[in-house]
């Protein structure tokens, strides 16, 4: 996928239901909610893979920043990404199971560098990225 531009969160709940199903069906999905944006602050990138496992196709998603912002840990966070196409990426749904957000602090060195948040995201479902519109 094209460079990240722009990562935003927002809860779970915010979104209409079943919305992994309805991309599949066809039906165009959208976020009605207004989603939290980050600051990155390196380069972020988001990979997805689907592999046939169990008899099925099973998509995951990784997502991977550096911020200075705090990253919400709530287990009902969604994630939304623009590419450099501006393509808006959905990862997660309303239904569970919800993207898992791995944040790992360090502080900046004693030239310059800013204390980060390292984040990594990983989700796995029907669809681990799903366009959406805002």
């Amino acid at each position: 996928m094209p460079g990240i531009i722009r990562v935003m969160w927002l809860h779970a709940s915010q979104l209409s239901p079943h919305m992994a199903e309805k991309h599949i069906a066809g039906v165009p999905v959208a976020v009605g909610s207004t989603p939290n944006e980050i600051a990155i602050i390196k380069d972020a990138s988001a990979k997805g893979v689907t592999a046939y496992e169990n008899n099925g196709l099973i998509c995951r998603a990784t997502l991977e920043f550096s911020t200075s912002d705090e990253v919400p840990k709530d287990e009902d966070i969604v994630w939304l990404v623009q590419d450099a196409d501006e393509t808006w990426w959905l990862i997660g749904t309303k239904e569970r199971n919800f993207p898992v957000t791995e944040v790992t602090r360090s502080a900046g060195s004693p030239g310059g560098e800013p204390a980060v948040a390292t984040v990594k995201v990983s989700y796995s479902g029907l669809v681990a990225l799903i366009p959406v519109a805002l």
